[in-house]
Order: structure tokens, then sequence, then C-alpha cells
């Protein structure tokens, strides 16, 4: 009879004030923080783990470990902002801080029974089987291929498939997004985009998620990740799909009304708008500024010092 495990995973705390202790999952998400939500939970003078430092989702047969704290989180000593855990991991939460071990075991088995057989009456010999006709509409053949044709490469940095994954690893590179009058730099990636506080880029537009799209690097190359599952992020017009190379001079949308993007290269992200603004007066404050991390209006002057950060940003 055919068999399908059910996997669960269990967190063997290696070091810190969990050490010795053994936890079994079967429910996911699983929240690691020192909140009171947390099914991993530290405790509330342990400053250096965050409220909500990590999760742990379930994808199919896979595990997937999200950092979402501020002194981060390692998986075999390194940084990551997203990765698939594998069996034996070992997990840091903060550099030097507490760690577990990551494994995987099958609880039980659910068994399907195999399909009911057909009765005979007793001492009668078992009926032949039947042959049925195959009814099944037959395919036209394939036309065959003109001599030196190939088939359709696929346009390059806007979609990728499953045999394309690029890991999100936590990478130090330069990038600049110029949203509004708000102008942030940043030297490690990857840079989360979101409605949610805790993202590093935060924009408050009711059109977004939580958790909307995460900018990333690797190979050389700036990539975006569509963290919403809903196919909301485009770039030139079309779904990314789960991640898209960000070539020179491409349009990154995060939703079908915007914000929109342009990819000037170098790590330069600029927002696209549909009517330039008034000019302000250089004695004028900027209306709207504020602090991307808490939110917080800023006044601030328009001076010869912004207006040419702004200037070296766009050339």
């Amino acid at each position: 009879m055919p068999r399908i495990p059910i996997i669960n995973i269990q967190l063997v705390h290696i070091q810190g004030p969990l050490k010795g202790r053994i936890q079994d999952f079967s429910q996911f998400p699983i929240y690691i923080g020192r909140h009171s939500s947390c099914q991993v939970r530290f405790d509330k003078d342990l400053t250096t783990i965050s409220r909500r430092h990590a999760r742990i989702e379930r994808q199919g047969n896979r595990f997937r470990i999200i950092d979402v704290s501020t002194n981060g989180t390692y998986v075999n000593g390194k940084r990551i902002a997203d990765v698939y855990l594998r069996d034996g991991d070992v997990i840091t939460f903060a550099e030097n801080g507490p760690k577990a071990s990551f494994l995987t075991k099958t609880d039980s088995e659910q068994v399907f029974p195999p399909p009911p057989q057909p009765a005979f009456p007793s001492g009668a010999a078992s009926a032949p089987p039947q042959q049925v006709p195959d009814r099944s509409p037959v395919p036209p053949p394939a036309a065959p291929s003109a001599p030196g044709q190939h088939p359709p490469i696929p346009e390059p940095g806007l979609t990728t498939g499953p045999d394309q994954e690029i890991p999100v690893v936590s990478t130090s590179a330069p990038l600049v997004i110029q949203f509004g009058p708000t102008l942030r730099s940043y030297k490690l990636l990857p840079v989360t985009i979101g409605t949610d506080p805790d993202c590093e880029f935060v924009i408050a537009d009711h059109a977004l998620a939580a958790r909307h799209v995460q900018l990333f690097f690797n190979d050389d190359s700036y990539y975006a990740k569509d963290l919403t599952g809903s196919g909301l992020v485009c770039i030139n017009g079309r779904p990314i799909g789960d991640h898209a190379v960000l070539a020179q001079g491409a349009e990154l949308s995060l939703s079908d009304r915007g914000p929109k993007f342009r990819f000037l290269g170098g790590g330069r992200l600029a927002e696209i708008q549909d009517a330039a603004p008034e000019p302000l007066e250089e004695t004028d404050t900027a209306p709207g500024f504020q602090d991307a991390d808490s939110g917080t209006p800023i006044a601030k002057k328009k001076d010869k010092k912004a207006t040419s950060l702004l200037k070296n940003f766009f050339s």
C-alpha cells in the first residue's frame, strides 16, 4: 500500500539559555524571538535577539528560514537573509548568540488502502479483463524543425525557473534607493521593501504587502525577488515569478498601481513619477520628508548639498 511520510522538524539547542532542550514542531510557520507569541522564545533581557528575530516556513517537503532581525541570523557561520535548511545545519541567532541544530524526522505515515477488487460468485472462474478501446485524442504530429532552426531563447532578466534558482545571501554591494524626497544608501544586501517597520526600506502604501519585494546581489548582478506570492512585482510590465535580474534601464513595478522605479545601473534605483513636483524655494522645507526607519517627519531645507547629492545620484 502507498505510504506518504509526514515530516516534522526538531531544533536541538546547543548553545545559549535554551541549551540542552529539544523542540519538536509540526505546525508552521515557527516564529523565533523574544515576543510572547514566538514558539521559540528567548528571555526578554537577551536584547541581542529581536522581538521577532526569524521564522521557519514549510514549502512542500522543504523548510526555509527567513531573517527579520537587526543583528542577523547565521546558518553554518554565514549570515543569511532567506535560505533553505538541510539536516544538521547549525543556526545562530545574532553573532555569537544562541545556537540550535536543525533536524527533520518522519513522525508517522499516512496509509492509503488499495482500491476494492470486484467479487465473483463462489467457484466461478475469474472474469477475464475486458479490452477497453483507447478513445483518447491523438495529438497531431509535431512539425519538423527547419534546418538550422533553434527553439526561441527566453528574454533574459525577466523570469527564472526552478533550475535557475539564485540563492539569497548576505553580500556587500552598494544600493541607493530614491523614493520621493527620500534617498537611502546601503552597503549590505539584501534590502527588503514593504510596509512592515522591520523592512530596511518602508513605503506606507496600502497597495504593498508587509514584506513586498527583496533586492539582492549575486554573481555580479542585482536581482528583485517577489515576496508577495501573488505575482504583483513586474519588470518591464511582466511578472517576475519568484525572482529576476534587474538589467540597466529596467522598469520595476511593485504593483499595477505602483510605485514604479527605474534601475539606473550601479545599484541605483529611482522612482518613476508621472508628473514632476513643483520646485521648492531655497528657504522652504520639503513636505512629507520622513525618516525611513521611524517614519518621523523631518524638516529638510533644500540646500546646495542636497541638490548636489541628487545630481550625483542620477549622473
